[in-house]
C-alpha cells in the first residue's frame, strides 16, 4: 500500500529529527575531544569551512549551480555571523573551561529564551501562566547548577559567559532565519554550505587575531576521526536537517532537539570523559526537559 504525501512527509520529518538528535547530541563530546588537537575558535572555523565546501559542492552536483545573488550573500553572512561564528565558535571556546554536559544544559534553554524573545522583542503574544511556570523552572534549574559549580571552582566565569553568549546568538539566528528565509533563493545544500563557509572564515580570522594556532604536528589519526565526525555529522548533517526543519515545520518541532541534547551529552560526558554526573545534574536535566515541554506550544494556543 502506497504511503500518502502527508505520511511520507511525517516519516521524513521524524528521520530528520533522529539525525539531528544524534549529530548534535553527541557533538558536545566530540567538540571536547577535538579541543585536545585544535584551539576553540579555530576548531569551529575548520569544521565549518570544510563542511561548507563539501555541502556547496554537493548542492551543485545534485541540484545544479544556481547563481548567488546579493540577497543570498546578505542573508548567509548575517546568519553565519550569529549561527556559526557567535554561536558555534563561542560555544566551542567556552567548552575549553566548562564540561560538555553543562554546555548542553545551557543550550537546552534555547526554547525558553526563544519564547522570551518572541514576546519581549519580536511582537509575540504574552506567555500564559503555564509558560511562565516553565520558564521559571528552567532558569532556576540552570542557575542552580551554574552557581554551585562556580562556587566549587569547577568552571571559569569566562567560559560560562562565552557559552551563554553563544546560546543568545543561536536564539536570534533562529528568529532571523525563520523571518527572512524567503529572501534566500538557494537550495538547502547550497544555502547551508554558504552559511557554514562564511561563518568558518569569520572564525578562522578571529581565531588567528586572538592568537590561536593549530599545531598540525600533534594532529594524529584520532584527531582526524574526531574532526571528520564534527564536519560530517555535527556540521553537514546537523545544520542541513536543522535548517530544513526550521523552514518546513513549526519552531517547536525544530527546537525539539533541545529535549534530547542534554540527556545525550550528560551521559556521553560521564561515560567517555569522566565528567561529574551527580543527582543535582540529573534533577536539573529533568527540570529543564519539563520546562521546555511547558513552553513548547507557545504561539500555537
Amino acid at each position: 500500500m502506497a504511503l500518502s504525501k502527508d505520511r511520507k512527509k511525517t516519516l521524513f520529518v521524524l528521520f530528520c529529527l533522529a539525525l539531528l538528535y544524534i549529530s548534535w547530541g553527541s557533538s558536545f563530546l566530540f567538540t571536547k575531544l577535538g579541543l585536545a588537537y585544535i584551539p576553540g575558535v579555530l576548531l569551529g572555523g575548520v569544521r565549518a569551512v570544510c563542511a561548507g565546501i563539501i555541502l556547496f559542492a554537493l548542492g551543485i552536483f545534485t541540484q545544479g549551480y544556481y547563481k548567488i545573488s546579493w540577497a543570498d550573500i546578505k542573508f548567509s553572512t548575517i546568519l553565519a555571523f550569529f549561527q556559526v561564528f557567535c554561536s558555534s565558535a563561542l560555544l566551542t571556546k567556552g567548552q575549553e573551561t566548562i564540561t560538555s554536559g553543562l554546555a548542553a544544559l545551557l543550550c537546552g534553554t534555547v526554547p525558553l529564551l526563544m519564547m522570551l524573545g518572541e514576546w519581549l522583542l519580536w511582537g509575540g503574544n504574552r506567555p500564559n501562566l503555564k509558560h511562565f511556570i516553565g520558564l521559571g523552572i528552567g532558569i532556576t534549574a540552570i542557575a542552580s547548577i551554574n552557581i554551585s559549580t562556580l562556587f566549587t571552582g569547577g568552571i571559569s566565569i569566562i567560559g560560562l559567559t562565552l557559552a551563554i553568549s553563544s546560546v543568545l546568538a543561536w536564539v536570534y539566528s533562529g528568529h532571523y532565519s525563520k523571518m527572512c528565509c524567503t529572501s534566500n533563493s538557494l537550495y538547502i545544500f547550497q544555502s547551508t554550505g554558504l552559511i557554514l563557509f562564511i561563518g568558518g572564515i569569520e572564525c578562522l580570522i578571529f581565531g588567528f587575531l586572538i592568537g590561536e594556532r593549530w599545531d598540525v604536528s600533534l594532529f594524529d589519526f584520532n584527531g582526524f576521526l574526531i574532526l571528520s565526525f564534527l564536519v560530517l555529522m555535527s556540521s553537514i548533517v546537523g545544520y542541513t536537517t536543522y535548517l530544513w526543519l526550521l523552514y518546513h515545520v513549526r519552531p517547536a518541532v525544530a527546537f525539539s532537539y533541545e529535549y534530547v541534547n542534554p540527556v545525550i551529552a550528560l551521559g556521553l560526558g560521564a561515560l567517555f570523559l569522566g565528567e561529574e554526573l551527580t543527582i543535582y545534574h540529573i534533577i536539573a536535566c529533568v527540570a529543564l526537559l519539563g520546562s521546555v515541554f511547558l513552553v513548547s506550544n507557545y504561539g500555537k494556543e
